[in-house]
């Protein structure tokens, strides 16, 4: 398996050593220490569990991390999804398992709730469903990410950036009067300079700020990447810092001609060429998600051949790596054995969640099952066997302690 270079390794010390001086001015080390006081120690958790308990204390992971459903029906009363989310959270809590739960969406309130979250004459409303979720789930959880990824479309809309960022902060300030234990934070998908920008009226109510990071997955990147967007993050938000996501692809190698065939013969087509010439009858063969992509994004059928066959999607190819690592079970492995040491030295960052626990059967972003982007991220497979990447991380989180 390769290594990272001498002059790779030369460069990564730098940032570290840039990230301590920075870390210095912004009193990094000791804002992050009483953050891991109210944490009883380094974050180590893991995106999107399943109740496999022990698989998950014996690979060093404490914390897990997924979403609560809007807590209501359309009629006001509590919906079944939250009473389920609820008690699955106590199996993990009654196991000394931690939970950070990520608050609802803004879709959710417009769809179920009625009402737009961000809307002034809302405010209260809004925020009087972030105190009942704190209150309720207050012996359960230990850490609340206000919403998910604000930024992102799919998860913004129909709020704009702005909005969102208000959708965030009057949560933020209505929690911090109730929160108690509970650490209370947001995250932005990469380093999102803006809002955190559009959030400085509101950084005093929260106890961290969250970032998702995936250099050499969704584009190229090296370590010391990921070292840096901890620090630009922390030098903005004056903050402790969660990796709220990180991971990496165990598939997604480019495909041969061969192979490449094989794929468009699944879709009853010889060529490229031959799709092309009909495609409007072979947008029609893709799964609906895809096919919804194409349509939304292209009114003209002239322009569906480049939207299916630029879209790496359609056969499932990476183009980008962290330099030496490939997109396999192993390189995945090596990713972890690697970064994770790396994390653990930056003198802002409180702990991570890996993203993420188990394998998918279908990707929700076009719909195949043979597409590794939303598919492959899982430390351990469809039936959760551990792959080569649980080891890392369980060998990596072994050697070092608070």
């Amino acid at each position: 398996m390769s290594i990272i270079t001498w002059f790779e390794s030369v460069l990564l010390t730098i940032s570290l050593i840039i990230s301590a001086v920075s870390g210095f001015f912004t009193n990094a080390p000791a804002k992050t220490a009483r953050l891991l006081e109210k944490t009883d120690g380094y974050i180590c958790g893991v995106c999107h569990p399943d109740e496999n308990y022990g698989a998950l204390k014996d690979a060093g992971l404490g914390w897990v991390r997924f979403d609560i459903p809007y807590p209501y029906n359309s009629d006001g009363s509590i919906s079944g999804s939250y009473t389920a989310f609820k008690n699955r959270a106590k199996g993990y809590a009654e196991r000394g398992i931690k939970i950070m739960a990520i608050t609802p969406y803004p879709r959710s309130y417009f769809d179920i709730g009625g009402f737009d979250p961000s809307a002034d004459e809302n405010i209260q409303r809004t925020q009087d469903i972030a105190v009942f979720l704190c209150n309720d789930l207050r012996d359960i959880v230990s850490g609340i990410q206000i919403t998910n990824e604000m930024g992102v479309t799919t998860f913004t809309l129909p709020l704009n950036l702005e909005q969102a960022a208000k959708f965030i902060g009057i949560q933020a300030e209505a929690l911090n009067n109730v929160k108690g234990d509970i650490i209370v934070g947001y995250n932005t998908a990469g380093e999102n300079q803006k809002l955190h920008k559009l959030l400085k009226p509101y950084l005093s109510y929260m106890d961290y700020v969250g970032v998702d990071l995936y250099y050499g997955s969704w584009g190229d990147g090296t370590l010391r990447d990921y070292v840096n967007a901890l620090r630009d993050v922390n030098m903005w938000t004056g903050k402790p810092i969660i990796i709220e996501e990180f991971g990496y692809l165990s598939k997604g190698a480019p495909k041969t001609a061969e192979e490449k065939a094989a794929k468009l013969a699944r879709y009853g087509y010889d060529s490229e060429e031959a799709a092309r010439a009909d495609i409007e009858n072979f947008v029609k063969r893709l799964p609906p998600a895809f096919q919804g992509r194409i349509y939304e994004a292209h009114s003209e059928p002239a322009e569906w051949g480049d939207a299916v066959f630029k879209d790496s999607h359609f056969y499932g190819e990476l183009t980008a790596s962290i330099k030496g690592i490939p997109h396999t079970f192993d390189g995945q492995a090596e990713y972890y054995r690697q970064l994770i040491p790396v994390l653990k030295q930056v003198d802002c960052l409180a702990g991570f969640f890996i993203y993420c626990w188990r394998d998918s059967t279908v990707c929700w972003y076009c719909g195949q099952d043979d597409c590794p982007f939303e598919t492959a991220w899982g430390i351990t497979d469809l039936n959760g066997v551990p792959k080569p990447a649980y080891y890392a991380v369980k060998e990596s989180i072994a050697g070092f302690s608070d």
